[in-house]
Parts: structure tokens; C-alpha cells; sequence
């Protein structure tokens, strides 16, 4: 779980490189206000995320999934397109006419594939699983893809912005969904982690990406309370910056490194 501050980014990746998956890209677009830069895009993750994947020898991206169209999940998308290679770019159903979305990936290579999803369909060589969305959007918060695996020993979910009628839908369609670690929807905002989706989903731990001091005043207190009373331990990117999921030998563990400059709004 990347620490870029109020936004989503999350890699998953097996040894050696062999498959990298990366969920969403964070971002917030800066222009400056001097005329003379106005127009200039700086993106954050040039200088966070992009620079650890190229310090661990990334420079491919096989799967890179898009949850849905808010900025801070796909914001810094060009900036990925323009430095790395991109196998197959995976969207929600539908997103495809957004125009407002497509244009962030005009740039792309030729050789990527953008690839629309529902929760019926199962992507080659993806090691995730597709939960939402059942019918095609233009990307809101509705229609943010659910994506779920084992892995190292643990169950996962992440589920973008999902709001609260979105989560009782996906455990209506997937009954049999559960997960050790639950990505928290939306920041840990109210509109999401509806009580009776985190009592169906028994998550052991729960994943919270929002930036630190955020004027949405993410994670919201009742969403802390409803995993609280679920007996969830949480990891925050606002007080324990990038959080890593390390498996080795059948035995995996979670590390956290908060560095000062990471997290900027």
C-alpha cells in the first residue's frame, strides 16, 4: 500500500518480478499558477511511487487495474504510461465511454491492451478475481471495480469507492466472499463499510490509503468504530506511511515505513 497521500495505489507482485499488478495509480494533477508553467503536470508518483518500482527493478506492469475514475485512483496514470510498460490496462464495464477517463490514456503504447471487466469475467494470467461491477457505469464511485485473491496465506479485497448499497450488492451476487484483509472502501469514508458488509466479509485486518490532515476528514469515526467492534486491526497510511505485505517460507508479515515527505496532500 503505497503512501501517497489522499488517493489509492496498491502492487502486488510474485518473486523475481514475475507478475507485477498494480491497483490504481493514485494522483492529483498540479498546475501551476504562473503563466508561464500554467498547463505543466507534475505528477506525484514520478517521484514516490514510480521511483521505489524502479529502485526493485520494476519496469513493467503486467495488470494494471483501474478501480474507477476519481483522480485520486487514476490521476497519475499518465505518468505510468509514460514510464513504464503497460501489458493490459483493466477498467470497470463501461468506463470505456468516459471521455474524461479515455483521454488520460490516449498516450498509451499500442501495444496495450485496455481491457473493460465485470464480475463474470476472468482475465488470463490476472492473479485477481473480479467482484464488481454486474453492469456497465461510467466509472463513479458505484462502479468502482472489486478485486479480490489469495495470497501468501491471506485472503484480500479491495474495493475502490464502492459505496454502501454497492458492498451489500457484491455479498448478495458473492456469498461465499470473505477476506482476511479488507482494502476500506472509499478512505474509510461513511459512505462505504456498511456494517453488515464487514460483519460478511470477517476481515482480520483492514487497509486505510488517505492523506494526512485530508479536508474530507477520512477515515470517518463511525467507519473506525464499525471495525473496532469487528475486532480489526488497522493499518493508516496517515500515521504508518507505506505498508508491506512480505511472505517468505510459508510465513508473511506486515512492515511499515513513514517517511515525512511521503503523504503530501
Amino acid at each position: 500500500m503505497f503512501d501517497i497521500g489522499q488517493g489509492d495505489s496498491f502492487l502486488v507482485r510474485t518473486p523475481m518480478n514475475r507478475s507485477v499488478t498494480l491497483i490504481d495509480t493514485g494522483g492529483k494533477v498540479d498546475f501551476s499558477t504562473q503563466s508561464w508553467q500554467r498547463g505543466v503536470k507534475n505528477y506525484q508518483a514520478k517521484r514516490l511511487s514510480i521511483n521505489y518500482l524502479k529502485s526493485i527493478g520494476v519496469s513493467r506492469i503486467d495488470y494494471l487495474c483501474v478501480s474507477h475514475q476519481d483522480a485520486d485512483h487514476c490521476g497519475d496514470l499518465p505518468a505510468y504510461i509514460q514510464e513504464m510498460q503497460i501489458g493490459t490496462i483493466l477498467i470497470p464495464l463501461g468506463m470505456d465511454k468516459n471521455p474524461n477517463f479515455m483521454k488520460r490514456i490516449e498516450g498509451r503504447h499500442r501495444a496495450t491492451r485496455v481491457l473493460p471487466v465485470n464480475d463474470e469475467m476472468r482475465v488470463n494470467g490476472l492473479p485477481l478475481s473480479i467482484y464488481h461491477p454486474y453492469e456497465p457505469g461510467l466509472g463513479e464511485n458505484h462502479d468502482s471495480m472489486v478485486l479480490g485473491a489469495t495470497i501468501g496465506g491471506l485472503s484480500w479485497l479491495f474495493t475502490g469507492d464502492l459505496d454502501r448499497p454497492g458492498e451489500l450488492d457484491t455479498i448478495s451476487r458473492h456469498p461465499e466472499l470473505h477476506s482476511d484483509v479488507l482494502k476500506v472502501g472509499h478512505h474509510g469514508s461513511k459512505t462505504a463499510s456498511d456494517p453488515q458488509f464487514v460483519a460478511h466479509i470477517k476481515p482480520k485486518i483492514a487497509l486505510i490509503s488517505a492523506g494526512r490532515n485530508n479536508r474530507y476528514h477520512h477515515p470517518n469515526v463511525e467507519t473506525l468504530e464499525t471495525l473496532k467492534q469487528s475486532g480489526v486491526m488497522v493499518y493508516n497510511t496517515q500515521t504508518q506511511g507505506m505498508v508491506r505485505y512480505v511472505y517468505h517460507h510459508n510465513s508473511g508479515h506486515f512492515e511499515t515505513t513513514l517517511n515525512e515527505h511521503e503523504g503530501n496532500l
